[in-house]
C-alpha cells in the first residue's frame, strides 16, 4: 500500500496543517444541537485534505458513537472507511467521469433512500468543478432543500468554476497549503514508523519539491527509499528527482555575480554531464535569486540553512544588488516560458546567462522575444504616425508685410488672363491691419483663388453611409461633367470683383441664396458642404430610382427599401409622383408601411419642389402606359440645364457669361 494511503489521518487530530478547519468541524459536532450542515464545498490545491476531510466527517457521522468529533475507528462502519471498503452510506463520485445529467438525475432518484447502517447518507463529490451545467442545475433544488439525512461534501481545486448558485447553498472550507516545516515533521514521523534514516537536508529537499502538497512528499519518500534503503541522504533526493546540486548552483550564481560568462558556461557543461535538466536548473536558479531578491530588501526565509549556506547568500545578495537580481528573475522567468515551446533547452539557458554576465538591459532581453516583438515592443521608440490633418484645419499662411490687408476697390485689380495664385493649403484667417486710413477698418477675410481642381480636392470624403447614394449620383452624372465648360470661361474680360465676391466664388455654400457679405461687419468663412442633386422631371426621376433607394435605406432602414423593391416610377406631374409595383404583395406592404414610414418626405427630399407620393399596382396581364411628350431641343435651353445643375452642385452664381458685353 502507498505511504500516502497507509498513513492518511484516522481523526482531525491527525490533519496537518489544516487546523482552522479540524477545530470548525469539531465545534460543529460537539455541539447540541448538532450545527452539521447539509453541503459543504472544500477547496484547496492537489494533496492538502480535502477528500480526507470529507471521509473523515463522514465517519463522525456515521460512528457507532457519535455523532462525535473523534470516531472510535473500532466499530463497523469506521473500520470499512479506513480500509476503503464499500458502505452503503459513503458514496465516493468521481466528477471527471460522472459530470452528465443523467449522473445528477441518479443522485436525484437515490437521495430518498435511507440510510442502511448509520445515520447520514454522505454524497463526496471530487473534482467538482467538472460536473456539467447542465448537472450542476439538476442538484441545484436537492441540495437546497435535501431530505434530514443527507450531506452533500463537493470537493474541488477550481472554485471559480462552480456555480455561484451551488457555493451560496454550501458551506465553503478553504484548505491552505502545508507549510515546508510541517511537512519535513510528518516525513519524520513516516519514517520512523517505517525504519528509514532520513536525513534533515534531505527531508526539507522534499519538502521544498512538493510545493506545499503533503501527498507528493509521500510519494517522493516512496520513491527515495526504494533507491536508498539504508539512509536517505540530500545527494540520494537530488540524484532521484533529477534536482541541481547546491555546489552547482552557488557556482553559477558565483559566475553570475562575478560577470564570468566563461565560468557560467563551464558550469552548464558540468549540469549536461551530471544529466541535469536544464529546465529544473532554470526553475532552481529563479527560485535562488528569488531568496536572494528577498533578502535584499529585508526579508529572510526561515528555512533552516547552515552557517556556510547564510554567508554565500549573503556575500551574493550584496555582489548582485536589488537591480540586477530583479533582471535576472525576470530573464529567467522569460527563458522558463519559452522553454516550454522550444526542444533546444541548453541554447536558451546559455543565452541567458550570457545576457546577465554581460549585464545587458531586461528591455533587450523582452524585445528579443518572438512574441513581443509581435506585440509591438520594438517599436517602443518609434513616433507615433499622425494623420493628415484636412485643408481647412492646416494653419494658414501669414501675409507679407508688403501687401495692404484692407479691402478696396483700388488694391483688388482686375482679374487678367494670370489670375492671383495663393498656396491652396491657406486657411481662411481674419488678419487684423496693421495700419488703416478708416476709423472703422472692416476685418477682411484671406481666402486663396483656386482652381476647380484644387476645390475638389478640399471637399471632405463622403461617410460611408452616403458612399452607396453618392456612387450611383456620380455614375448618372458621368455624361454631364461641368469642369470643362467652366474652364472655357474667358478670366481676362471679367470684371473687376471685390474679395467677398471672390469669397463666394472659391468657397462653395450650401444655399445659393445666401445673403452678401457686408462690407462692413466682420465675415468667417467656414467650409460648405456639397449639395446633391435634385430631381425636376420623370427622366431624371427614373435615372436617379436607384440613388432614391439608397438614401430611403439609409434614413430609414433595410426593411423600408425591401418594401419599394418592386416598384417603379411611371408619372410625375406638379403636384404628385406615381410608384407602380407588378407584384400585389410588395403593393400592399407598402401601402401598409406608408402610413408609419416616412417615406414621402424621404422621397422630397431628393426633389426639387414637394410632391404627393402615391402607389398602383398594375397586375399581370394589364398594361399601364405612361406616356411624356418631350419638348423641342433646344440648344440654350441645354445650356441653361447645365449652368443651373452647375448653381445646383456647387451653391454658385452666375457673375458673368462668355461672349456678353
Amino acid at each position: 500500500m502507498s505511504l500516502y494511503r497507509k498513513y492518511r489521518p484516522q481523526t482531525f487530530d491527525d490533519l496537518v496543517g489544516q487546523e482552522h478547519i479540524a477545530q470548525t468541524l469539531r465545534n460543529a459536532l460537539s455541539a447540541d444541537p448538532l450545527r452539521v450542515a447539509h453541503a459543504y464545498l472544500f477547496v484547496g490545491p492537489r494533496g492538502t485534505g480535502k477528500t480526507t476531510s470529507a471521509r473523515l466527517l463522514a465517519k463522525c457521522l456515521n460512528c457507532e458513537q457519535g455523532p462525535t468529533p473523534t470516531p472510535c475507528n473500532k466499530c463497523d462502519f469506521c473500520v470499512r472507511v479506513s480500509n476503503n471498503q464499500v458502505t452503503m452510506d459513503l458514496i465516493e463520485m468521481d466528477a471527471a467521469s460522472n459530470r452528465s445529467i443523467d449522473d445528477a438525475r441518479d443522485i436525484n432518484a437515490n437521495v430518498n433512500v435511507a440510510p442502511a447502517q448509520g445515520r447520514y447518507r454522505v454524497y463526496i463529490i471530487d473534482e467538482a468543478h467538472m460536473l456539467t451545467k447542465e448537472a450542476f442545475n439538476a442538484l441545484l433544488k436537492t441540495i437546497e432543500e435535501p431530505p434530514p439525512h443527507l450531506v452533500f461534501v463537493f470537493a474541488t481545486t477550481e472554485a471559480d468554476k462552480v456555480p455561484q448558485t451551488i457555493t451560496s447553498r454550501c458551506q465553503r472550507f478553504d484548505f491552505r497549503r502545508v507549510t515546508p516545516n510541517d511537512i519535513v515533521a510528518r516525513l519524520q514521523y513516516v519514517a520512523q514508523n517505517e525504519n528509514l534514516v532520513l536525513q534533515p537536508e534531505a527531508a526539507r529537499l522534499i519538502a521544498q519539491t512538493a510545493d506545499g502538497a503533503l501527498r507528493d512528499s509521500l510519494t517522493l519518500l516512496e520513491q527515495v527509499s526504494a533507491f536508498s534503503a539504508e539512509e536517505i541522504t540530500e545527494s540520494d533526493v537530488r540524484l532521484v528527482l533529477g534536482t541541481v546540486s547546491r555546489e552547482l548552483l552557488l557556482s553559477l550564481m558565483d559566475a553570475i555575480a562575478e560577470k564570468d560568462a566563461t565560468s557560467a558556461l563551464r558550469q552548464v557543461e558540468q549540469a549536461t554531464e551530471e544529466g541535469v535538466s536544464f529546465s529544473q536548473l532554470t526553475r532552481d536558479l529563479t527560485s535562488y535569486c528569488r531568496d536572494l531578491l528577498l533578502l535584499t530588501v529585508g526579508f529572510e526565509d526561515n528555512a533552516a540553512l547552515t552557517e556556510n549556506e547564510r554567508a554565500r547568500r549573503q556575500y551574493h545578495a550584496q555582489q548582485m544588488g536589488r537591480e540586477r537580481l530583479t533582471r535576472c528573475v525576470e530573464s529567467l522567468r522569460l527563458a522558463e516560458k519559452e522553454m516550454r515551446q522550444s526542444t533546444d533547452h541548453r541554447l536558451l539557458l546559455e543565452l541567458t546567462l550570457v545576457r546577465l554576465t554581460a549585464e545587458i538591459e531586461y528591455s533587450n532581453v523582452v524585445a528579443s522575444s518572438p512574441k513581443a516583438a509581435q506585440n509591438g515592443a520594438l517599436q517602443a521608440n518609434v513616433p507615433p504616425v499622425q494623420a493628415p490633418r484636412p485643408i481647412w484645419k492646416q494653419p494658414a499662411i501669414e501675409p507679407k508685410p508688403e501687401q495692404n490687408s484692407v479691402a478696396t476697390p483700388q488694391n483688388v485689380a482686375p482679374r487678367t488672363a494670370e489670375p492671383l495664385v495663393v498656396e491652396p493649403q491657406a486657411e481662411p484667417r481674419i488678419v487684423e491691419p496693421a495700419s488703416t486710413p478708416l476709423e472703422t477698418a472692416a476685418r477682411v477675410i484671406e481666402v486663396p483663388v483656386v482652381d476647380d481642381d484644387v476645390v475638389n480636392q478640399s471637399f471632405v470624403a463622403p461617410r460611408e453611409e452616403h458612399r452607396e447614394e453618392q456612387e450611383i449620383v456620380s455614375q448618372a452624372e458621368s455624361s454631364t461633367r461641368l469642369r470643362e465648360k467652366m474652364a472655357e470661361e474667358p478670366v481676362e474680360e471679367e470684371p473687376a470683383r471685390k474679395v467677398e465676391d471672390v469669397v463666394k466664388a472659391a468657397v462653395p455654400r450650401e444655399d445659393a441664396e445666401t445673403e452678401r457679405v457686408s462690407e462692413d461687419a466682420p465675415v468667417v468663412a467656414s467650409p460648405a458642404k456639397k449639395k446633391g442633386r435634385r430631381i425636376h422631371d420623370l427622366e431624371e426621376l427614373i435615372e436617379l430610382w436607384p440613388a432614391v433607394l439608397a438614401r430611403v435605406k439609409r434614413k430609414i432602414g433595410v426593411t423600408a427599401v425591401a418594401y419599394l423593391h418592386d416598384a417603379q416610377p411611371v408619372a410625375m406631374d406638379d403636384k404628385t409622383a406615381t410608384l407602380e409595383f407588378q407584384k400585389e404583395f410588395h403593393y400592399e406592404k407598402a401601402r401598409e408601411a406608408a402610413g408609419r414610414l416616412p417615406f414621402e418626405q424621404v422621397f422630397n427630399e431628393c426633389m426639387a419642389t414637394p410632391r404627393a407620393l402615391k402607389f398602383r399596382w398594375n397586375p399581370p396581364g394589364k398594361t399601364v402606359r405612361v406616356e411624356e411628350v418631350p419638348p423641342p431641343p433646344d440648344d440654350d435651353d441645354d445650356d441653361d440645364d447645365v449652368v443651373r445643375l452647375a448653381q445646383d452642385m456647387f451653391g454658385a452664381q452666375v457673375v458673368g457669361r462668355s461672349g456678353e458685353v
